[in-house]
């Protein structure tokens, strides 16, 4: 994994491009910094269940779109604070949509099982770096000791 500066939920393609104009503006001579492209996607959107947050995901047949760049390393961020049946199956689906311009997923979830997250990526047949976002009721489920 290299050094990136994360920008999550993008809508569409267009504007990726915009945010790369402004990344490459102020781009730092030497920097090996690379702009890491967010698309949300919840085991709600998946499956097309009502979310307060529909109007922010992009829908899952767009998402293959906006991870259009090589200039950009393209990240699917995976929600699911509900531990819903079959994440493994979920994640691979969530995948897909991903196209082949995906280069990792990012999971936003309160630590997901480990095979299921394997599984989940095996077989989705991509080869991705997989990302754990933690968060405050994550670390108090451990004492603030991952």
């Amino acid at each position: 994994m290299f050094p990136y500066i994360g920008i999550s939920d993008f809508l569409n393609f267009k504007q990726v491009q915009k945010m790369l104009v402004v990344f490459n503006k102020h781009f730092v001579s030497g920097s090996e910094r690379q702009l890491h492209v967010g698309a949300m996607v919840s085991y709600k959107t998946l499956h097309g269940l009502p979310t307060k947050w529909q109007k922010v995901f992009p829908p899952k047949e767009t998402i293959a779109g906006i991870f259009s760049s090589d200039a950009t390393y393209n990240c699917l961020h995976y929600a699911d604070y509900d531990s819903s049946p079959d994440f493994w199956r979920s994640l691979s689906i969530a995948i897909s949509f991903g196209g082949i311009g995906i280069q990792a997923v990012q999971l936003d979830m309160v630590w997901p099982d480990p095979g299921q997250i394997a599984q989940g990526v095996h077989t989705s047949r991509k080869v991705l770096e997989v990302i754990l976002q933690i968060n405050g009721k994550a670390l108090d489920q451990v004492d603030n000791n991952p």
